[in-house]
């Protein structure tokens, strides 16, 4: 097996933590991304491991900046991003939601996914086989936009349609791009009484880094596409 280098956003917790363990476990290096350094770090550690950990906050161009110039000074290429890192809050429709909370959850979910795949896509470009991977939900399905949560099923739905536009673009060269849906995972976001484990909502991420075949611009679940 080749080794990959691969970032991991929001890899302190969760099913972003899950993803790390995984993907080391599996012998590849690992970057964990972590809005909070000392957290990070602590995370890396209960691993026991050499995991990469880098502060990194997606919503903050300069944090964006500041990774790329490491990752190319260290390593000179990325072979995988696993655009992780999110945020829910509030849990009001379209109708009532505050536009303020909105903009909050799209800088997080969206736009800052979008900002930091484009500035690291140079490095990706260094990989014999790039690959960006986008966590979404089926939240964010177009089947399922209704019964609250406008904010966060929206900002899932927005990159459901970016990584569709960044796979047609990006084809001609071979990176391969996907989003995933874990599903309905205990961690701290989907809450206690969620019926899959951070292990079960990572595997798909994991399969679509280090499958030797993947196709490009598809929505997945347990490994299975799915509609948008």
């Amino acid at each position: 097996m080749e080794q990959k280098i691969i970032l991991v956003t929001g890899g302190n917790r969760g099913i972003g933590f899950e993803i790390c363990k995984q993907l080391f476990e599996m012998g590849h290096k690992v970057i964990m991304g972590s809005r909070d350094l000392a957290k990070g770090k602590k995370a890396a550690e209960s691993i026991k491991g050499d995991i990469h950990v880098r502060h990194l906050d997606v919503t903050k161009e300069a944090d964006i900046k500041n990774l790329a110039m490491d990752l190319r000074d260290h390593f000179g290429k990325l072979d995988v991003l696993i655009n992780n890192a999110g945020l829910l809050i509030g849990n009001k429709g379209a109708t009532e939601v505050n536009i303020d909370e909105v903009k909050r959850i799209m800088e997080a979910n969206f736009y800052g996914p979008w900002r930091l795949t484009q500035v690291l896509l140079p490095l990706l470009k260094n990989s014999e086989e790039g690959r960006i991977i986008n966590m979404s939900s089926g939240m964010g399905a177009w089947d399922s936009l209704s019964g609250g949560y406008a904010g966060y099923r929206l900002s899932k739905t927005s990159l459901n349609a970016l990584t569709v536009q960044m796979a047609n673009e990006l084809s001609g060269i071979g990176i391969k791009v996907n989003a995933m849906s874990p599903g309905w995972v205990r961690t701290d976001m989907g809450g206690k009484e969620a019926p899959l484990s951070v292990e079960e909502g990572a595997d798909t991420a994991t399969w679509l880094a280090t499958a030797e075949v993947i196709p490009t611009g598809k929505f997945f679940r347990d490994r299975r596409e799915i509609d948008w």
